[in-house]
């Protein structure tokens, strides 16, 4: 198979890669694996051989790196190895696309950029709303995009929310429920939302804290670990009061976020996508703010949509 174009989003936890047409989701913890870079991505190139490809990365934070700029640069290297015969284009924090890495410091975290540059040719003044695996970005967009330049401000200024739908700890979220729930790394948020269905054992990706199932029993099981308890000391109806506080939690989390940043500049409609559209939308619309879904129009691009967006914007090169 052969394609014009190709987006790669490589980031901490995961690679995607897609295709104007096609795409997927590899779970990557690059903490471990980074020496494999180069190779699972030139199985990409094999698979697709694209005359051009497109990349964001926000990889640049795994602690096997020194420091952003040696994580940029490791990344990159392993990119230009991988597709010797493609023209490369990296996306810096301003929307650039350039040939070469020539400020390392201005091409980490840039995968948002991606997204909103890609929907700027369509829609103006909104919110772009991104809820993945690990982190929620909500970013401002007039005629132009508002969002602060580093992830630093961007926690400052809630456009990142450092938490996502699957990897974030329980405890980090709902540090309280009816008694404390204990600072361990027992449950995460992907147990909660496989229990209250919004996600499915597919989506369960990356992985589990105690190396246990996906299934429902194993995720309650995990849930209940985060009150000191077994299955044999709560029933299902509490554990599953504790997946629903988990959503709720979130879902008001993202709704203030959303309601400061519109307010900030005057925007009424929020455009979001990911894995975690299901609390985006629920919050929005709690928020009052119009609601328009990726996944409606681009469908499971809507999980990648970074790197679906870099292969559109490099396919009219």
């Amino acid at each position: 198979m052969s394609s014009s174009s190709l987006g790669l989003d490589i980031g901490g936890a995961n690679l995607k890669f897609a295709t104007p047409s096609k795409g997927k989701i590899i779970y990557f913890p690059i903490w471990k694996r980074w020496k494999e870079l180069a190779d699972v991505l030139k199985k990409i190139d094999d698979e697709f051989r694209p005359e051009r490809v497109g990349v964001v990365i926000t990889a640049e934070l795994a602690d096997v790196f020194k420091s952003k700029d040696e994580g940029v640069l490791y990344v990159s290297r392993a990119v230009e190895k991988a597709f010797p015969n493609s023209e490369i284009y990296f996306m810096d924090i301003d929307g650039n696309l350039k040939d070469r890495i020539d400020n390392p410091r201005n091409f980490a975290a840039s995968n948002w950029v991606a997204s909103a540059t890609f929907l700027l040719k369509n829609y103006d003044n909104f919110v772009f709303a991104d809820m993945g695996s690990t982190t929620t970005d909500l970013i401002p967009v007039t005629d132009k995009i508002m969002a602060a330049k580093t992830d630093y401000e961007r926690l400052k200024r809630k456009e990142l929310i450092y938490f996502g739908v699957l990897r974030t700890p329980v405890f980090y979220l709902l540090p309280e429920f009816d008694v404390p729930l204990v600072p361990e790394y027992f449950a995460i948020t992907a147990d909660a939302f496989i229990l209250t269905g919004d996600i499915q054992p597919s989506d369960y990706i990356c992985d589990t804290p105690d190396g246990g199932g996906r299934d429902k029993k194993s995720c309650m099981l995990r849930l209940a670990r985060t009150v000191c308890c077994d299955l044999e000391e709560v029933d299902s109806d509490y554990i599953m009061a504790i997946a629903g506080a988990v959503k709720e939690k979130m879902v008001e989390k993202v709704e203030r976020a959303m309601l400061e940043i519109s307010e900030r500049y005057g925007l009424d409609k929020v455009i979001g996508c990911g894995l975690g559209e299901f609390i985006l939308e629920r919050a929005a619309k709690k928020a009052g703010l119009h609601y328009i879904s990726l996944t409606e129009k681009y469908g499971e691009m809507s999980k990648l949509f970074p790197a679906y967006a870099m292969a559109k914007l490099v396919e009219g090169l």
